[in-house]
């Protein structure tokens, strides 16, 4: 399938994650796989809410499961996408993972599906909007709990889904066995963009009304103040981590400030280098030729990821 080209103008930057704790490495292999219902449908998280919830693949006793947090604007839909470009393979990541792990994703509120036309998703219960990190964070711990999804948790977080993965993994370390960042958001970035931050954050809060049924119900995240709520928060866990990257520039939108782009070449790579600084010996891998949808370009590199950092874990 085609890359979310269109998407790709929307997130500019996100994400953000960190490592926890080892739990048992070298220990015997699991039971044997148990063949699991797939689920696709919405999840009563109480309050008169409902979050969309995909999840399928075996399911191992005391195995992970693999959840994917996608980046600001979007939906579950580019786990399930693939444009694979020679010698990258498909299929998705969701595909490849699930035919041997128990993989989840969810539709946040507000979020792009990869329609024709593109449309926010109606899957999810819509919220008010701006959020902060801390209130998707407590949205995908209700949800795994209501959904009884079974722990530890492998998380996976592109874009902005790091910084909601590395919260995560801080306010509920006993359920996180390693997190990957899929060209992830530092919480350092605002920091790292200096006076050219505004504009940036400008970039990322616009929606694209031209595309949304709904604008005024189109994703925002408070940024600053969600980076304020994972430093506030406890340590990040010393768990298996590893830092995935892009090479190739983000995309602007018209009329971007000239002085955006190359403050973005310059932060970027400097954030990547504070994420993988969060645990000793965090391997780093750079994509070459890779935009910002890792998850996409390379979807057999990010799923041999998850494999990897479950061995680390010890499973």
């Amino acid at each position: 399938m085609r890359r979310p080209t269109l998407l790709l103008l929307l997130l500019a930057v996100l994400a953000g994650c960190a490592p926890a704790a080892l739990p048992s490495a070298g220990q015997p292999p699991s039971a044997t796989p148990v063949a699991s219902a797939v689920v696709d449908g919405p999840v009563d998280i109480g309050g008169g809410r409902q979050l969309y919830l995909h999840c399928a693949g075996p399911q191992t006793a005391g195995r992970p499961t693999i959840v994917l947090e996608s980046g600001y604007h979007d939906s579950s839909d580019p786990w399930n996408l693939t444009d694979a470009a020679a010698p990258a393979v498909g299929p998705s990541v969701f595909e490849r993972l699930s035919a041997g792990n128990r993989v989840c994703a969810y539709d946040r509120p507000g979020t792009f599906r990869y329609a024709d036309p593109l449309a926010l998703t109606d899957r999810s219960t819509p919220v008010p909007m701006p959020r902060t990190a801390r209130a998707v964070v407590d949205d995908l711990h209700a949800l795994l709990g209501a959904a009884a999804v079974p722990g530890p948790y492998l998380l996976v977080g592109h874009s902005m889904g790091g910084l909601f993965a590395r919260l995560y993994a801080q306010l509920h370390p006993a359920d996180v066995v390693g997190v990957v960042f899929v060209d992830a958001f530092p919480v350092e970035f605002p920091e790292l963009m200096g006076a050219v931050w505004p504009e940036h954050a400008a970039v990322l809060a616009d929606p694209v009304p031209q595309f949304a049924n709904d604008p005024a119900a189109a994703e925002v995240v408070d940024v600053e103040a969600s980076a304020a709520e994972v430093r506030a928060a406890p340590a990040y866990p010393a768990v298996p981590t590893v830092v995935l990257s892009k090479t190739e520039p983000f995309p602007l939108p018209a009329g971007a400030p000239p002085t955006l782009g190359p403050a973005l070449d310059r932060a970027w790579p400097e954030g990547q280098q504070k994420l993988v600084a969060l645990t000793p010996r965090t391997p780093h891998v750079v994509d070459t030729g890779s935009d910002h949808y890792v998850q996409v370009h390379d979807p057999d590199l990010v799923s041999a990821t998850a494999e990897l950092l479950l061995t680390r874990a010890g499973h």
